[in-house]
């Protein structure tokens, strides 16, 4: 399903408040986000390009502020010496690998498809964005599930890697804090748009509840993901131990050429 960013709701998005401001603070989360999106790609991230890693450090950068990039396409390529194929090609990637999503804005051409807006999923300000968009998490899910199954070729170990990070988790039983720092956030940049509009808040409450139950999702599927990493951990301890214990020697790598890089 495609969701479209009306004007106005664009430009309340780019004259918000940053989220981070000083020259340390978005240090801070821009490699938060680079280094969620390097350890989700893995050893491909070191077979990538200079100018494709650089194109990806900068596209983090331009979403510390508000969680956002709306940078175009040909401009990221021309200013990375790659081309418009291979951003596209890494944002799709993202996409995914569930680093962020992807909204458009709206138009009179082109079936109403406007340049393409990406959400991260990590940055503090996703859930705002989200409810100020009025976006269902499940519809993403829904598309992904359908795109794979017009894939029938692909093992499941494959599927199981591309399931987004924004897919509902399964009801599990976790001791899982959530920051109220992040609570009270939400609801001072609630009270603020409503200022700034000159409006009365309506059903905040409400909104508090969406808020608190989104929050939840992303701190229990956070939990989910720490699970999966200690158990391929000691996995990957057993095996060592297995093959040192026969004496099975490691295959030496061959080196891996991305022709779709050149």
């Amino acid at each position: 399903m495609t969701y479209f960013v009306e004007t106005d709701q664009f430009n309340q998005m780019i004259s918000y408040h940053p989220y981070v401001t000083t020259g340390k603070e978005k240090k801070k989360i821009k490699y938060s986000l680079l280094d969620r999106i390097q350890e989700v790609l893995g050893s491909k991230w070191n077979r990538f390009k200079e100018g494709t890693r650089q194109a990806f450090d900068m596209i983090c950068f331009l979403g510390t502020e508000l969680g956002f990039v709306y940078a175009g396409d040909d401009y990221l390529a021309e200013r990375h010496d790659i081309s418009d194929r291979t951003i596209r090609n890494r944002l799709k990637e993202l996409e995914e690998l569930g680093q962020v999503i992807k909204v458009h804005r709206r138009t009179k051409r082109c079936n109403g498809r406007g340049k393409p807006i990406y959400l991260f999923v990590n940055h503090p300000y996703f859930t705002y964005w989200v409810e100020l968009l009025g976006i269902d998490l499940k519809d993403f899910q829904t598309d992904f599930q359908t795109e794979n199954a017009e894939n029938p070729c692909e093992s499941k170990e494959e599927e199981r890697k591309k399931i987004p990070t924004y897919s509902l988790p399964k009801k599990q039983e976790s001791n899982i804090n959530i920051s109220n720092n992040k609570i009270v956030q939400y609801v001072v940049n609630r009270v603020n748009d409503s200022i700034k509009k000159g409006t009365r808040i309506k059903y905040l409450s409400s909104y508090i509840d969406r808020m608190v139950r989104s929050l939840e999702w992303q701190a229990l599927y956070a939990e989910n993901r720490r699970q999966q990493a200690l158990k391929q951990q000691q996995e990957a301890q057993n095996s060592k131990i297995i093959q040192d214990f026969l004496g099975i020697k490691k295959p030496e790598t061959v080196p891996f050429y991305n022709w779709l890089e050149q």
